[in-house]
């Protein structure tokens, strides 16, 4: 499984989005208050189908990160 990940530029509280995240997905925020997401697509708790619109219904808008 590949881990993808997602950036939220705006600061907002770690453990706000946490309480959005399910348990195949993490948060953590850099010493610039930018949170991370990272995590694997598992069991129909995928980044794009289910992360990202569900942090939008609270306001939070990310975005996924490709390298």
């Amino acid at each position: 499984m590949d881990v993808r990940r997602a950036v939220i530029m705006r600061q907002v509280s770690i453990e706000t989005v946490r309480a959005y995240l399910p348990s195949n997905y993490t948060a953590r925020q850099d010493e610039a208050g930018v949170t991370l997401i990272e995590g694997t697509d598992d069991a129909g708790w995928t980044l794009d189908g289910y992360v990202i619109p569900r942090l939008a219904s609270g306001m939070i808008f990310a975005t996924e990160v490709t390298t």
